[in-house]
């Protein structure tokens, strides 16, 4: 059956084409010699193809191509090209459009490329010398104070500039100022930019940053400090003139430029300055006011190192008398871009340390005794078992106990020309049994210590409390509560005070009522001298 099918092919094919009948039927002819020698040439080829192996790389890179996730990494290089020249096209129409509503992005654009792609910028007129720029402060109506060099950050070309805008006011006897009397209403920071008419040696050219407008703190935010005043509740809030900018020097924090801006107000003959701590970041080009202040004790503000970290502290001085009193501020770390930092006051109204001791120490701190507050906290912190939980915090509250202790310690020890003065300073540092040594010991001096108590606005008897709260038996301290009350409220309410003092025993009572018999006749011998005085 299949021959016959062949044979009817063949008779097709010859009738169609017979070069092709021919080609066809040459292959059904037995092999020559010469076909032999062809085969064999042929299979020779093909066993040397055979043994032309790919290389290592070859297999790596063709078992690399043939992965199923070729197409995954394709498809994603694609899709980042799409990304990235959509960003970029979205950064270029961005850029195009601050630059036509704000020509002057191209000097912030020129700051931010490196120093040998900047290009000069002509025909800006945001770009001004400082003869000009104190020219168009006076055309404002207003003077430029003296000015100070900032950090450049951008280029190494010049620093960048500080510049006071002030206002002629009015002067008064309670407001001291240099003639004429000048008030600051702003500061401005100017930063130094290449210009295409600048040349070597020439001026340079500025544009203006930043700038921050100044207002002095409430006058009755400044006169309260002065404690014993009777008018101190008669300010206004009407804010008081900063009439000088000064910039603090030596040791201070490393985080940007610090000013001080400032003023004074006269009360009862004596200056009180005021003002605001200020704060420059060269990274932002930022200015900003860190907070008010105000020094009873008529000083400055000064960076003194008091907690032993990387940076110094803002020290204020409130002390009135001699009582120690300073506000110490350390910087912070805070949520924000363009001023990271923050100024903290050392406070002792947290509790970082959840031991009886250590609270009984803030107590006693918080009411000025400052003396008897640190041993209590000093053992606490040399024997603390856990280390890490004597936490900065902690630490700074000790810092701040002892800075105190210090000074009221040193007081208490110094020699005095009167025995009251003498008393004081014991009372202020807690040295109970001492004070009535010589209370009872300086008959002569006695009236001077009873008006010394009776004078007293509640800096001594805050400290008698304090110290009773702590200790219920210490009875140097009750005498000294009794004494102040019947100073200020009479014998019969100092002894209904001294009567409701639990653990008290009727020897301690004996010994007070001869404490305030001598209290009385001194202020009885006084009273006579008086009116002896008036009859005569």
């Amino acid at each position: 059956m299949k021959k016959k099918i062949y044979n009817s092919k063949v008779s097709y094919i010859q009738e169609k084409s017979p070069k092709a009948f021919q080609t066809v039927e040459k292959n059904y002819y037995p092999r020559t010699r010469k076909a032999t020698q062809i085969s064999q040439i042929t299979s020779t080829t093909k066993s040397r193809r055979r043994r032309r192996r790919p290389s290592q790389s070859q297999k790596l890179s063709l078992k690399l191509l043939s992965l199923p996730w070729r197409k995954w990494i394709i498809e994603w290089i694609g899709i980042t090209l799409l990304f990235g020249g959509s960003s970029l096209m979205a950064v270029g129409a961005w850029l195009s459009v601050k630059l036509i509503s704000d020509p002057n992005a191209m000097v912030l654009f020129n700051q931010i490329l490196p120093q040998w792609t900047q290009f000069y910028i002509s025909g800006n007129k945001s770009l001004k010398t400082l003869e000009q720029i104190k020219s168009n402060i006076k055309e404002e109506g207003f003077s430029s104070g003296k000015t100070f060099s900032l950090p450049n950050k951008t280029t190494d070309s010049s620093s960048d500039l500080l510049v006071p805008v002030m206002k002629q006011i009015e002067s008064r006897a309670s407001l001291p100022c240099e003639t004429p009397c000048r008030e600051v209403v702003e500061l401005r920071v100017y930063q130094s930019v290449l210009s295409v008419n600048q040349r070597e040696g020439s001026k340079p050219y500025f544009r203006l940053v930043n700038k921050l407008p100044l207002e002095g703190p409430a006058e009755s935010f400044v006169i309260e400090s002065t404690i014993e005043s009777a008018s101190a509740l008669l300010g206004s809030n009407q804010p008081l003139p900063i009439t000088t900018v000064r910039q603090f020097q030596g040791k201070v924090p490393a985080s940007g430029v610090w000013f001080t801006v400032s003023g004074q107000r006269l009360q009862n003959n004596k200056a009180i300055p005021y003002g605001q701590i200020i704060n420059y970041n060269p990274t932002r080009n930022y200015l900003s006011s860190m907070l008010e202040w105000k020094s009873a004790a008529g000083q400055a503000p000064i960076w003194q190192e008091m907690t032993g970290g990387e940076d110094p502290e803002l020290v204020i001085e409130q002390t009135v008398g001699l009582d120690p009193d300073f506000d110490i501020y350390w910087i912070q770390p805070r949520k924000f871009i363009l001023n990271p930092i923050e100024l903290e006051k050392i406070s002792l109204d947290e509790t970082p340390i959840g031991d009886a001791y250590y609270r009984d120490a803030l107590g006693l701190a918080r009411n000025g005794l400052w003396s008897p507050a640190f041993p209590l906290i000093e053992p606490l912190r040399k024997n603390f078992i856990n280390k890490s939980k004597w936490s900065k915090k902690a630490q700074a509250q000790f810092d701040l106990i002892k800075f105190h202790a210090n000074i009221t310690e040193a007081q208490a020890i110094a020699s005095w020309a009167s025995p009251s003065q003498k008393v004081l300073a014991g009372l202020i540092d807690g040295r109970w049994q001492q004070s009535l040594d010589v209370f009872e010991n300086n008959l002569s001096s006695n009236y001077d210590i009873a008006k010394l108590l009776q004078n007293d606005t509640g800096r001594l008897r805050k400290r008698v409390d304090a110290t009773i709260k702590v200790n219920r038996e210490e009875m140097n301290a009750i005498a000294w509560g009794t004494l102040i009350v019947a100073s200020q409220k009479g014998r019969k309410r100092a002894m209904s005070w001294l009567n409701k003092q639990p653990s008290t025993s009727k020897q301690a009572k004996e010994k007070i009522e001869k404490l305030l018999d001598q209290l009385d006749a001194a202020f009885a011998k006084e009273e006579n001298i008086y009116k002896n005085q008036i009859q005569r």
